[in-house]
């Protein structure tokens, strides 16, 4: 969200959409702006470890959270269009009744 709202050139106004649906064993997030989008030599290099197109920030966001996402599972993965907007998407598996309780047991001891 905050790559969002960081995309969003000064002169326009921005637009952020957070879609969320429920697919059948899964979840989709979606992340959409209406920023400068994603020049085609970036796209590859977005999820790499310091990889950065701002003046400050490490550029470890991204690949912290395609980690994360990729250990329980899910996907990470963008559409962009250059001076239109870019959509982030994020599926995550629902967890199963059994892994629920199995979750809660362990917390209760």
């Amino acid at each position: 969200i905050k790559n969002a709202i960081q995309a969003v050139p000064d002169e326009k106004e921005g637009f952020i959409q957070i879609l969320i649906e429920k697919e059948k064993n899964s979840v989709l997030l979606k992340v959409i702006d209406n920023g400068s989008g994603i020049a085609d030599n970036q796209k590859e290099k977005l999820f790499m470890p310091s990889f950065t197109t701002k003046s400050s920030g490490m550029g470890m966001g991204l690949p912290i959270v395609k980690d994360i996402i990729e250990s329980v599972n899910g996907k990470i993965w963008f559409e962009t269009e250059l001076n239109i907007g870019t959509t982030f998407f994020v599926r995550l598996p629902l967890a199963t009744n059994a892994q629920i309780d199995e979750y809660r047991t362990e917390k209760s001891v």
